[in-house]
């Protein structure tokens, strides 16, 4: 297997705007019902489904074809199965916080700010859990694959 490390960046630095994300929607939550910023509602709306989307896609051609090289058998097959069920619950999450952030930038939300707030705050929670999961088993591939260089 060749070394990953510079497969990895780009799947980083989606890691990273994601991250920045969740900081937005964090900062959001933190000032409602207070305020309101109508151009970062529109923003993130825009933005959070096709930069998730694309990032799903990287990790399965990335992390996926290379889970064997830690895992073997029925092991990385529970976890390809946990991985992507991860990823539908992610998906369906970020549908939903779109929707609500439309409404916000519409002024025609009928969510109480509460159930505004709980709805960015699991979602956000969950985005960042989901990038450490991930994070850790890039590190776990990229030793193997460097021990398995060392080795040659």
């Amino acid at each position: 297997m060749n070394c990953p490390t510079s497969a990895f960046h780009e799947l980083e630095a989606r890691y990273g705007e994601l991250l920045s994300w969740c900081d937005l929607l964090e900062a959001l939550a933190d000032f409602l019902p207070c305020r309101i910023n109508e151009r970062i509602c529109g923003m993130v709306a825009d933005g959070l489904l096709p930069l998730l989307l694309s990032t799903h896609r990287l990790e399965e051609q990335i992390v996926s074809d290379r889970l064997g090289a830690i895992m073997s058998g029925s092991e990385r097959s529970e976890m390809e199965h946990c991985l992507r069920a991860g990823r539908l619950v992610d998906l369906e999450a970020a549908q939903d916080v779109v929707e609500v952030l439309e409404a916000l930038h519409d002024g025609c939300c009928s969510l109480s700010f509460d159930a505004v707030s709980h709805l960015f705050r699991s979602f956000f929670c969950a985005l960042r859990r989901h990038i450490a999961v991930q994070r850790r088993i890039i590190r776990r591939i990229d030793e193997v694959s460097r021990a398995e260089l060392g080795a040659a």
